[in-house]
Formats: C-alpha cells, structure tokens, sequence
C-alpha cells in the first residue's frame, strides 16, 4: 500500500495534468472549431456582365432655341430599349456603358412669338406644325455607369450614370415633315438610383430599378426666361448575364 504522502503527491499531479489538458483542448477547440466551420472560399465573380431590357421613361418639358419649340412629352411612359455592358471591380461593384433607344412622341408648342422651327426672327416655320402639333423623334443615351450591390438571392444595389441623351429625326407625325434640321442634339444628363433583383442561378439575375436625373439642353437662340434644364425619371426592368 502506498505511504499517505506519495498518494496526495501523485493525486496532485494527476490534477495538474488534467487541468492543463483541459486548458490545451479548450484553446484548440476554437481553432478547430474554425477550421472546420470556416466558410467556404468564394469563388471569383465574373469579370465581365452584359444586360438587356426595357426603360419606361418620363421626360420633362424641353425648351429649344433650335426650332423655337417647347417640347412637351407628356406623363406617359416614354418607352426605350437598354442594354449595357460592365466590368467588376469586385464582387458587388461593377463599371460600365449604358445605351438606350426608342422613339418616342411628343407635342411641339412655339416657344414665343416665332412660328415652330423658325429661328433667327424668320417667320415662315414648318408646314402643318406653325403654332403646334404632335410630333416624334428618335431619343438616344450613352452613359458612363456605377453600379454597387448584388449577391445571392434576393439583393438591393445603388447606381449612378452620367453621359448624353440625345435626339434626332424630329419630324410632325401626320406629315413626317423635319422640324428643324437632321443634326442630332445631344444635351449632358445624368441619373441616380437604386433597385432590387434576384439571383435565379450563378451568372443569371433578373433585376428592377427606378432612378431620377436632369439633362442640361442647348442654350443658343433660346428667348430670356426660357430655362435650360429638364427631368427624367427612369422605371427599369433588365435580365443580366455573366460572360
């Protein structure tokens, strides 16, 4: 039988050696812990995306010196092609172009006192369309774009785009008369917003935006008062692609 001391001596050890076995698994036990429960490794978003889509647009009123004409687009949705092609940056940033294209109507109204496309004091201004009628033109934007958000599932995202808008080919729709000459007029412009989408499967997202912005139109041969900025507002559905 062991001697009562060396019982206490060895019980002493035994409860050091268990107390710093415990200490040693429980600071493996969070690094273990985190080995087997770390998330898996992301892999690398596609470095390139292109969409496609509609815009419903609604333009402000635009005051052109060109055709002494105030062009009045209405409340109604103004309906435009839109595709754009970007670049990631990261996983939720991307950088691209933005093009659109419709042709939209409007109504032309004399500006002052000058009959509708009539500039520079002459008179006679365009047959059928003097003192207003309905019209339409082709309506173009090319703009730089920001775009931050995304993920899996559903996700919210934020962008920003600045360029032009441009139109071209005003012409009275009874007659498809020029108002005006062909020149294209571009005006600077730009938007801000933000919108939802869901992710159907990697690479593949269906998305929905609504955004705001001005444009800054020509100022030559614009009577005083007449201002130069007008509004838009963009509703805007797209399908978006990963190359």
């Amino acid at each position: 039988m062991l001697h009562s001391r060396t019982r206490r001596h060895i019980a002493v050890r035994l409860c050091a050696t268990l107390v710093l076995t415990l200490a040693w698994l429980g600071a493996a036990a969070p690094l273990a812990a985190q080995i087997r429960g770390r998330p898996p490794v992301r892999q690398q978003s596609s470095p390139w995306w292109i969409s496609g889509g509609a815009s419903a647009t609604v333009l402000g009123d635009i005051a052109d010196g060109a055709t002494q004409s105030r062009w009045r687009f209405g409340n109604d949705p103004l309906w435009q092609m839109r595709g754009t092609i970007e670049k990631a940056t990261d996983e939720f940033t991307t950088i691209g172009l933005a093009v659109s294209y419709g042709r939209v109507d409007l109504m032309l109204e004399p500006l002052n006192d000058l009959a509708i496309g009539s500039p520079n004091g002459v008179q006679d201004g365009t047959p059928g369309c003097t003192t207003g009628c309905a019209a339409e033109t082709e309506l173009y934007t090319a703009m730089a774009q920001f775009r931050s958000g995304g993920g899996p599932g559903f996700h919210t995202f934020f962008e920003a785009q600045a360029g032009v808008t441009a139109f071209r080919n005003l012409r009275v729709k009874s007659t498809r008369i020029a108002v005006g000459t062909k020149t294209m007029q571009t005006d600077l412009s730009g938007t801000i917003g933000g919108g939802f989408g869901y992710t159907l499967s990697p690479g593949f997202a269906i998305t929905l935006v609504q955004d705001f912005g001005m444009g800054w139109h020509a100022k030559a041969d614009r009577p005083e008062g007449a201002g130069r900025t007008w509004r838009v507002r963009n509703t805007r559905a797209s399908l978006r692609f990963a190359l």
